[in-house]
């Protein structure tokens, strides 16, 4: 299982496709936490960029054929070099588009890590849920099947995060029941979680390593939630902040595992 002191040990370089919105908070995430972030932007350098990297991450929040296209090549060249690869179905029930681009880049591409919602998992899983948008929705759906449906589809890991962290393998599953109310109002933070859990995997891909992922967040946001009531974006920048200073001690104090 990785530890946050192996990630600022190792400082593993996580390579990122991130969509339009988020790409700065996702970059602070996986540099606070002590790993190193690229973002990727152009297919031309595809290889080279996945050769120095350590682990992969691909957010389908933007969905263009240039996105597509650059996720699939280095999707194809992290899978050759043997790193891990996390995918985060953003929205993915929104539109046929996304739900097509989404199955062309996972026809070519195999996952070692699906982040989402539980409604974009819902979706992956086949599951009836009435997701709205970005947000998680409503529905009637056992998530712990939900997180173990997509485990099993995709052959890896997956981490459904909400109020509750619903992380699985396919057989076992965890729950991280940490976090705070202020990450569903600040727009990005389920990207955050997205490159975390790239830097975790990339120390070791293991189930153990993407319940550290979530709960490096959620624990941060819990600490930070103490001292920014009333001001939300406040609470952003203190979980940064948070991020910064996280000990493995303080994880293995504050966690809240089911």
């Amino acid at each position: 299982m990785a530890t946050i002191k192996q990630i600022r040990d190792q400082s593993p370089i996580i390579l990122n496709i991130s969509n339009m919105v988020t790409p700065q908070h996702v970059a602070d995430a996986i540099n606070f936490i002590g790993a190193s972030p690229i973002m990727f932007d152009d297919i031309k350098e595809a290889a080279d960029l996945v050769n120095i990297s350590n682990a992969l991450v691909i957010n389908m929040g933007s969905s263009n054929d240039t996105d597509v296209e650059k996720s699939i090549a280095a999707g194809k060249y992290a899978n050759q070099k043997g790193i891990p690869v996390v995918i985060d179905p953003v929205a993915i029930g929104a539109s046929q588009l996304r739900q097509d681009n989404f199955a062309k880049v996972a026809k070519e591409v195999k996952f070692d890590g699906v982040r989402g919602n539980a409604g974009e998992l819902a979706f992956l899983a086949d599951i009836e849920w009435n997701a709205q948008g970005i947000d998680a929705g409503e529905g009637d759906g056992d998530l712990h099947e939900i997180a173990k449906a997509v485990a099993q589809k995709f052959n890896c890991v997956s981490l459904l995060s909400g109020v509750v962290d619903v992380i699985s393998d396919g057989q076992k599953v965890v729950e991280v029941k940490n976090g705070h109310h202020y990450f569903a109002v600040n727009v990005g933070c389920g990207d955050m979680l997205d490159g975390i859990l790239g830097a975790c995997l990339a120390v070791d891909n293991s189930l153990d390593s993407a319940v550290l992922a979530a709960r490096i967040l959620s624990i941060a946001g819990e600490i930070a939630g103490e001292t920014t009531e009333n001001i939300p974006y406040t609470f952003l920048n203190t979980v940064f902040d948070t991020l910064y200073q996280l000990s493995d001690a303080q994880i293995n104090d504050l966690q809240k595992l089911e």
